[in-house]
């Protein structure tokens, strides 16, 4: 069934949640387009910047910064390439900005003095927290720029996430640098919280004032494909990993927590209460992240929710649309059965009457308008028959041909009115005298012929002495006078005796018939 044009209409409007953004290949560096020496300028130009601000943080001393927010104190630690690279992964893709992330990060652990193998695996903190931004962003097709609260809040959720997952570098470089539990849980905080703040505060306007001018520069050089519905899957898989995720954090939390505590030694008032502020700090935190998170996902949760709701609710007015379609096709479809019965029982009438009428018409053409009888045109249709038939029997058959006597002295004397009057009488006594399978044939004028199938030649003369009595008998009135006395001369011809076919037959009777009329006329003629 094809989709209607109201259903079209039904289709679920673009919305605004869901972004049609796509990841750029590298391998767009392989083309031969003068864009991609653009691309690829513009890559090294942010390489640059990833390797001079890594640098400059390192020894500007950009971490480790106290933050006092009323009466909760934290740690955050600010690093400028994150930045770079996270708008590289949403506006081009993940390898994009991973790899100034990674090069970046692994200068600044080579500087620091960690050991090439550490260095190396510390390098993937930062990807691994824009690994899971990348992949949450392509599954789950949510816009990455926070134009919409929804977006806003999503966008929020997810830096959270990615801030705690790129926060285990925090304890390659805690034990790199054998640092104690009080200041594992420094760098830990400072990471993940410098992280996400950065991220939020930093990325959010960037992204807002900058995504048109480079999603028009990609759409001018490399158009983007058709976005496709999020996978209920990929959308189940990320929820899950973001509880992981907030579990993973409070459970960090208050374990690294527990540890700096743990480490803390004295039992004076002044460590006691050292003991408590920074419990407090650690659960203030831990509640501030909390709430944010928690507003942000009940938001988005309502918004899902109305998402999918209206959904379902277009599915329904659809499906309602296409059965009220579908009825009313099927009333159209019996409504145009019922029309065609009514034309095709109309058609049968009329082909009946065509059929009729082409009988009458053929009748007609087989028939003398004056006698009734069937005329030259049906003898020679119907004689090769009956020829046939009496072959396949084994039976005879026999022809007459009759003719008027002193036929044209009756016109002349008594005029056409009599003499169509004579024939007439004629015709109707071969009617009345002949059997059911005998037929009569206006051959001509006054002439006439008779086919008497299964009969013979004697039977033949016996049925034309009975029809010449008959006929002598009868009395012909006409408008002023009438005619009585009447005769008329016959030429028999027998099959297969005389002859095998129609035109023996008709030569030999036509012979016979001469001979009764060179015999003096009111006789029977046939060769014996």
């Amino acid at each position: 069934m094809h989709a209607s044009p109201v259903a079209a209409n039904l289709a679920t409007p673009a919305d605004p949640l869901v972004a049609s953004d796509h990841a750029l290949p590298l391998a767009v560096l392989l083309q031969r387009s003068p864009a991609r020496w653009q691309l690829l300028l513009a890559w090294l130009l942010s390489l640059a910047a990833c390797l001079w601000l890594g640098v400059v943080q390192l020894y500007g001393g950009w971490y480790g910064y106290s933050v006092h927010f009323g009466e909760l104190d934290f740690v955050i630690s600010i690093y400028p390439p994150l930045t770079i690279a996270t708008l590289w992964v949403l506006w081009f893709g993940y390898a994009w900005g991973a790899s100034l992330a990674y090069l970046s990060t692994l200068l600044v652990a080579y500087l620091s003095g960690l050991p090439p193998g550490w260095a190396l695996l510390f390098a993937c903190s930062n990807p691994l927290g824009l690994l899971v931004m990348s992949l949450v962003y392509r599954h789950v097709k949510v816009r990455y720029v926070p134009s919409s609260l929804p977006a806003m809040l999503f966008f929020v959720t997810i830096c959270f996430i990615s801030a705690v997952s790129s926060a285990t570098g925090s304890f390659i470089w805690s034990y790199s640098n054998k640092l104690s539990a009080m200041g594992a849980f420094a760098v830990w905080q400072g990471w993940w919280s410098g992280n996400f703040l950065q991220t939020v505060l930093t990325c959010g306007p960037l992204l807002l004032l900058g995504t048109p001018a480079v999603l028009r520069w990609r759409e001018q050089r490399w158009p983007q494909r058709a976005a496709t519905a999020p996978a209920q899957r990929w959308v189940g898989l990320v929820a899950v990993f973001a509880l992981c995720g907030v579990l993973g954090f409070l459970w960090l939390s208050f374990w690294l927590a527990d540890r700096s505590v743990a480490a803390q030694v004295g039992d004076s008032a002044q460590a006691w209460q050292q003991r408590a502020m920074l419990y407090r700090d650690s659960a203030m935190a831990v509640y501030w992240v909390l709430s944010v998170l928690m507003l942000a996902l009940v938001f988005l949760g309502y918004r899902f929710f109305r998402q999918r709701t209206l959904q379902l609710q277009q599915a329904a007015q659809s499906v309602a649309f296409e059965r009220d379609w579908a009825l009313q096709r099927q009333q159209e479809a019996e409504h145009a059965h019922q029309a065609l019965q009514t034309l095709n029982r109309e058609l049968a009438v009329r082909m009946a009457e065509v059929e009729q009428l082409q009988q009458q018409l053929q009748e007609q053409a087989r028939r003398d308008p004056l006698t009734g009888l069937y005329n030259r045109r049906y003898l020679h249709e119907r004689l090769p028959v009956e020829l046939q038939h009496a072959s396949h029997l084994g039976q005879s058959l026999c022809l007459v041909l009759i003719d008027l006597d002193h036929f044209k002295a009756v016109n002349d004397q008594y005029g056409h009115a009599m003499g169509d009057a004579v024939l007439k009488a004629l015709a109707t006594l071969f009617a009345g005298r002949l059997r059911a399978a005998d037929f009569a044939v206006r051959y001509g004028g006054e002439e006439f012929c008779l086919v008497l199938p299964g009969c013979d030649i004697v039977g033949a003369a016996a049925c034309v002495a009975e029809l010449q009595q008959a006929y002598a008998g009868c009395r012909v009135a006409g408008d002023s006078n009438a005619l009585q006395g009447l005769h008329f001369s016959a030429g028999i011809a027998s099959y297969p005796a005389h002859g095998s076919d129609e035109e023996a037959l008709l030569r030999e009777a036509d012979s016979a018939l001469y001979q009764a009329k060179a015999a003096g006329r009111n006789c029977v003629r046939y060769r014996g």
